[in-house]
């Protein structure tokens, strides 16, 4: 006969072996395997709810992907086209810790996911905290054309997808699809400009004029395929500081304004004055809406065609810009916008 405190042991042992492998099984279920853009393979959340994000444009690709509420923390504040659009942005605690992330603060916002931008965040303690983080782009990546550009980018909108969940991936295969059709309008109409039928271009923001982008970036490969010639385009850095010299003696046609950190352009600017573009009037804002057209928004998809009218408008003026946005708002957003509306965000202007 089996000793009766044998038996009690022996149940119990059954029962926490049981309890042990149905932990284990829902840790699986709410647990994911993915590898980042850098290569680091990561246990993530199957569904994460609480992203903090480093990496600013990241919120963009979240509410475009999904909604604002999954966001718990930002490293600067929305843009106020985003709050009006999805007004769960609006307080969301922003991380000005620097480069040392307030891990304890983390844990207070239960935060179960973090997007980080590899190189300018220190990320180490956040991981031994337990908080996953993942980096969403891959800094080795050295674009030699546009369509490597475009396949990279790509890349990343999936990869956003992937981690969002179902419903988001196939939203991120929607935005690809409208990304490529844009390409391909504007391409067949600038593809056989000859180079002494396109404009000279500069691109400087509009609060610094001298901070521009170089080679492998938004402004240089967009400003191409839109049928200009990117004047910084030789400069091997992305961002990239250049002097008043430098710029006189390209003598650039057209000079763009990109809108972060500014809410008007100063087209008045002593700065400016001087140049042939401003004599001629051929000063343009970069558009900002959601996010800031010139900085890896996904409101890029609508740049080439921005750009392409502002340097060819004969070529491009049967093709309305307000009522792409209005369709690009709507089929990839979910928004429903104004008229009013995309006239200020292409002016680079806040919502009344």
């Amino acid at each position: 006969m089996i000793n009766k405190h044998r038996l009690i042991l022996f149940i119990l042992l059954i029962a926490l072996a049981m309890f042990v492998a149905y932990t284990n099984t829902l840790w699986a279920a709410d647990k994911r395997t993915i590898t980042g853009l850098d290569g680091l393979r990561i246990d993530i959340p199957s569904y994460p709810e609480r992203i903090a994000c480093f990496y600013h444009p990241a919120y963009d690709k979240i509410v475009m992907l999904s909604n604002g509420k999954r966001i718990a923390m930002l490293p600067k504040e929305a843009t106020q086209w985003a709050c009006k659009f999805y007004p769960e942005l609006k307080g969301i605690p922003i991380d000005k810790s620097g480069n040392i992330p307030d891990v304890e603060r983390l844990l207070s916002l239960k935060v179960d996911l973090v997007f980080y931008p590899k190189g300018r965040r220190n990320v180490e303690k956040v991981v031994e905290a337990g908080i996953p983080a993942v980096c969403p782009f891959d800094n080795n990546v050295a674009s030699t054309n546009i369509d490597e550009y475009m396949d990279e980018f790509k890349r990343q909108i999936r990869f956003f997808g992937e981690i969002l969940g179902r419903e988001a991936k196939d939203r991120a295969e929607r935005y690809c699809e409208y990304m490529d059709e844009i390409n391909s309008r504007v391409k067949a109409i600038t593809a056989d400009i000859p180079v002494p039928g396109k404009p000279k271009v500069y691109y400087g923001k509009a609060t610094d004029l001298y901070s521009t982008q170089g080679y492998n970036s938004v402004m240089r490969w967009y400003t191409e395929l839109a049928g200009g010639i990117y004047l910084p385009g030789e400069i091997q850095s992305y961002y990239a500081e250049v002097n008043r010299e430098l710029i006189i003696g390209w003598d650039p046609d057209i000079i763009l304004l990109g809108m972060y950190g500014a809410s008007d352009a100063g087209a008045d600017d002593a700065n400016l004055k001087t140049f042939k573009a401003y004599k001629s009037g051929k000063i343009y804002n970069i558009p900002a809406g959601m996010f800031y057209w010139d900085m890896t928004s996904c409101e890029t998809a609508l740049l080439p065609l921005y750009l392409g009218k502002k340097f060819h408008p004969e070529l491009f003026k049967d093709w309305d810009i307000i009522k792409e946005m209005k369709r690009f708002y709507s089929e990839i957003y979910k928004i429903d916008m104004t008229d009013s509306d995309a006239e200020r965000i292409l002016k680079g202007r806040p919502p009344l």
